[in-house]
Parts: structure tokens; C-alpha cells; sequence
């Protein structure tokens, strides 16, 4: 016989779960899914470091994609690149604080879809992505920390 055990989550991180889930057509249970990201995080954590401790890394939380402090953006719009970077807990550019999809409409002066035109290059990533592109893979893998 298994036994079992209650263990306290946050109701508002229970419930994003299950909403993530039904969008994205998941009938498992949240629960079960909880017993999944224990799973994942035990074979994860000896070959990833930065698992076994607690973070302290500043950085922008875009939806579910996080950039670390030092991340550099870029748009490029009518042939030129504009740039923007994450300094602290804030995207920075033309030295005032912005949101992603500000930072798009602001550059092309109209309404824009900020994960098709802004790319990100992390402190750690070699090659500039799109930002859907690291959205994407964090939606893949939620456990990703870049």
C-alpha cells in the first residue's frame, strides 16, 4: 500500500496549473503533474546546479519566460536595429523602464506582436533568438531556468 502525504502549494500556483493544463489540453490531473515536477526536479537537480539552491538572480518575468539581468533585445525595424537591455528587475531602453510589447509598439510606431519581433540574447546564449522561440521552449520544458 502507498501511503500519502499533503504538502502546502499556493492556491493562486494550483490553480495557474490547472488552467495551464485544460488550455493546452491536458486531461491529467494537477496533482498527478505535481508528483511529475518532483520527478523531473530529482533527476534534474545533480547535473543542474542552480536547482539546488535558491536564486537570487534579478531579472524581467515576461508571462513565463524570464530574462536574467544582462539580457540584451533587439528589434529591427525599416533596416535598423534598435536595442533595448534588462537591468536589474526592468527592460531599459532609451533609459526609461518598458514593457516588451511597449518597447515593439514604441520602436515601429504602431500596434506590434512583441514575441514575433523582439529577439533576446540571454547572458549565457551565444546566438540571438526570437522571443517566441524562448517562450517556446520554456513552454516545453516549464522547469527550464535560463
Amino acid at each position: 500500500m502507498k501511503t500519502q502525504l499533503s504538502i502546502p502549494i499556493h492556491t493562486q500556483q494550483f490553480l495557474e496549473l490547472a488552467n495551464f493544463l485544460r488550455s493546452n489540453g491536458d486531461p491529467r490531473d494537477p496533482v498527478e503533474i505535481v508528483s511529475v515536477a518532483i520527478d523531473y526536479w530529482l533527476d534534474n537537480a545533480s547535473w543542474k546546479p542552480e536547482l539546488l539552491s535558491e536564486s537570487d538572480t534579478r531579472g524581467y518575468q515576461w508571462k513565463n519566460l524570464f530574462l536574467p539581468s544582462g539580457t540584451q533585445i533587439r528589434m529591427q525595424y525599416k533596416g535598423a536595429y534598435f536595442y533595448a537591455k534588462v537591468d536589474g528587475d526592468e527592460i531599459i531602453y532609451d533609459g526609461q523602464p518598458i514593457s516588451p510589447g511597449s518597447l515593439a509598439n514604441t520602436i515601429a510606431g504602431n500596434s506590434r506582436n512583441a514575441w514575433r519581433d523582439l529577439w533576446i540574447k540571454r547572458p549565457e546564449d551565444k546566438e540571438w533568438k526570437l522571443a517566441d522561440e524562448c517562450r517556446s521552449e520554456v513552454a516545453i520544458d516549464p522547469l527550464i531556468k535560463p
